[in-house]
């Protein structure tokens, strides 16, 4: 006979209920997807901003960090959907792949100006 792990057995929560545990009970993954979906808005919105003001560095900074963000949780997600990393390494993924990309973005901005 298999072991199977105790459930939560309470009750299900009514229509307009607030789940007190929502961001405890929330999957790494779920948030590093929204914030994906986040940069993606502002890659377009500072996309446009810079072909507008060309030349100020702060909104090319703005846009180099933004692309960075986005790229780094797209190579999180080639990582884990190719098999390149375990399932179980996702978590730590999410700085790691993060943390290498600032790195990388200040680089280049450093090398640039």
């Amino acid at each position: 006979m298999m072991n199977t792990p105790e459930l939560d057995y309470r009750k299900p929560m009514q229509w307009g209920e607030i789940d007190p545990y929502r961001r405890g009970r929330a999957h790494v993954g779920m948030w590093a997807w929204l914030l994906q979906r986040v940069s993606a808005v502002f890659i377009v919105v500072l996309l446009i901003l810079h072909l507008c003001f060309t030349y100020k560095p702060y909104v090319q900074f703005l846009l180099l960090l933004a692309v960075t963000l986005h790229a780094s949780l797209g190579i999180r997600i080639i990582l884990l959907d190719f098999n390149f990393a375990k399932i179980t390494s996702a978590r730590r993924l999410v700085p790691w792949t993060l943390g290498l990309g600032c790195i990388a973005a200040l680089i280049a901005w450093f090398a640039i100006y």
